[in-house]
């Protein structure tokens, strides 16, 4: 089995992050996050440096600060390690 730590806004999309990776049959590791969108921004380098070692899953909302998904993750994750997937939710 295959764990990946999530980071989340939040405890809805806690659940959310959940139960899309038990649905692909991964197991959750540790949950980050949980203090809203900037929290989540402003540690990412972070987390994706740790992507270099162990699976991550990240979510996080658009809320309107970006035209579109494709522009937001590209403005936000530089460099994304191998084992770092980050996803907007709209």
């Amino acid at each position: 089995m295959v764990t990946v730590n999530i980071v989340v806004e939040g405890k809805t999309d806690e659940f959310v992050a959940r139960r899309l990776l038990e649905h692909v049959g991964l197991v959750v590791g540790t949950v980050y996050g949980l203090n809203g969108k900037a929290d989540i921004l402003m540690r990412l380098s972070g987390y994706n440096q740790a992507a270099r070692f162990a699976p991550w899953f990240v979510l996080v909302d658009l809320d309107n600060n970006q035209p579109c998904t494709g522009q937001a993750i590209r403005l936000w994750l530089l460099n994304q390690q191998a084992g770092m997937r980050l996803r907007v939710a709209v």
